[in-house]
């Protein structure tokens, strides 16, 4: 009796958690959209990255509208910027890369992969070694980096404004931050942190239409 009672509260558990990650991240029109934001210095970026996007990628790519904003807990004054973890040459590249990129989604996840994982390239080495991984003209990629203020610039700055509120003003206030359809909530980027490739598996299996299923939490 206790076996068939651990059966019942196992599946009803599974439904609950089905529920919940359709609710809270919602597959429209078999994609799954995720705004990432990322400072190439940031550990937390890294750990999220490397540990948690890479393999969830993997497995669920093609599900997946994946959108980076490579701007962190930058300010930028009087067209100067300053950067907490000292990365604002790394973050630019990023952006100019991810920009040129931007019809290239695996190779965007490949790039962002190849930064975040030792010995971080562009943040630690100031190379373009990631960049000419992807197959970039790096002369063109130089000229980017080399010229800041441009819109680049102004729509990261832009995307990060409502994620990086304080969480009493419905932000994130995190980096790495992870959202899902332009919706910032600290509670579900937390979670998905530390099981993202879980989270969207459960979405995915909620819609019949993916043919996603046999979920681990």
């Amino acid at each position: 009796m206790a076996a068939i009672y651990s059966v019942f509260i196992s599946a009803c558990l599974l439904l609950v958690l089905t529920q919940v990650e359709a609710q809270g991240v919602q597959v429209v029109n078999g994609k799954i959209k995720v705004t990432i934001g990322t400072s190439a210095g940031c550990s937390d970026a890294v750990a999220f990255i490397g540990n948690h996007l890479a393999e969830a990628y993997r497995l669920y790519g093609n599900f997946l509208d994946i959108e980076f904003v490579s701007w962190g807990r930058t300010t930028w004054i009087d067209g100067v910027f300053f950067c907490p973890f000292n990365d604002c040459w790394a973050n630019r590249l990023h952006r100019c890369v991810l920009n040129k990129l931007k019809d290239n989604q695996a190779a965007q996840v490949h790039y962002m992969t190849c930064e975040f994982t030792s010995p971080f390239p562009s943040q630690v080495q100031g190379t373009y070694l990631c960049a000419q991984a992807v197959g970039l003209n790096l002369i063109d990629v130089d000229y980017c980096v080399a010229h800041p203020g441009d819109d680049l610039d102004r729509k990261a700055q832009e995307a990060a404004v409502a994620p990086m509120r304080p969480v009493a003003e419905g932000g994130i206030n995190f980096v790495p931050y992870i959202m899902f359809d332009d919706f910032p909530d600290r509670a579900t980027s937390d979670e998905a942190r530390v099981r993202f490739a879980s989270m969207i598996c459960f979405a995915l299996a909620a819609d019949p239409s993916t043919g996603v299923t046999s979920c681990q939490i």
